[in-house]
């Protein structure tokens, strides 16, 4: 029996995949659709749909220190692997940063959640949404999760929004940084700019040599708007919706 504490901390998860979104999860409808295990560590393998394309070291071992000291505190969440010649593999939609903070500690087995009657779709979602509120995406790698969304499932910018609790807007301005230079979009996603610094350089010229002069300067984000309206961009004007 899953008590009531255990159903509130996974509830975000279990919502997106169940299709339970703003509802109570019913005891059946929870019974049928997942299962509370202990699995080999050595048969969980990663999604290959991970939004998440970097994994900073030290923050796993950070992550691997508490896990040891506290226990682990929240299981990660798993489908079958449908290529598994013995039905006993599974695939991580949710929790990769647990995984693998818990391999880094030689531990054989983790606690998990396994999905059953799931889609593509669902686990996409609830992959972005973990990383998204627990595990601090990167805002490119959040940008590029959502565009997946978009063009793989048609999803629309107030499907997303209403799913992750983002505002659309919010949602329109991030999706805008993918038009952004390529090493610019590299600089963003090692954290030497800013979200806001990104969104300024959107519509200035020579993105790149500006985003360096960023870093070099030490520029606040309202340094560069005001350089950029004070002529450092003369061929358009920065407009924000």
């Amino acid at each position: 029996m899953v008590d009531n504490i255990k159903k509130k901390r996974l509830k975000t998860g279990l919502d997106i995949l169940l299709g339970t979104e703003n509802r109570e999860i019913s005891k059946e409808k929870y019974k049928k659709n997942e299962t509370d295990l202990a699995l080999n560590i050595s048969d969980i393998k990663p999604n290959p749909n991970q939004p998440r394309s970097y994994f900073d070291d030290n923050s796993i071992k950070e992550l691997a220190d508490s896990i040891k000291e506290q226990g682990l505190l929240m299981p990660i969440l798993v489908k079958k692997d449908k290529n598994s010649t013995n039905n006993k593999k599974f695939i991580i939609i949710a929790g990769e940063r647990r995984w693998r903070a818990c391999k880094s500690l030689k531990m054989k087995t983790i606690n998990a959640i396994v999905i059953k009657n799931t889609s593509e779709k669902s686990d996409a979602l609830a992959a972005i949404i973990e990383n998204v509120q627990r595990e601090d995406l990167s805002v490119l790698e959040e940008a590029i999760a959502y565009d997946k969304l978009i063009k793989n499932y048609k999803m629309k910018h107030e499907d997303i929004a209403k799913s992750t609790g983002k505002s659309r807007s919010y949602i329109t301005n991030l999706l805008r940084i993918l038009s952004l230079n390529e090493g610019v979009k590299k600089l963003l996603n090692e954290k030497k700019i800013s979200f806001g610094h990104a969104r300024a350089l959107l519509n200035a010229p020579n993105q790149l040599v500006l985003a360096n002069k960023v870093i070099t300067e030490n520029m606040s984000v309202r340094q560069l708007e005001d350089f950029l309206r004070e002529g450092g961009n003369k061929d358009k004007k920065n407009t924000f919706p």
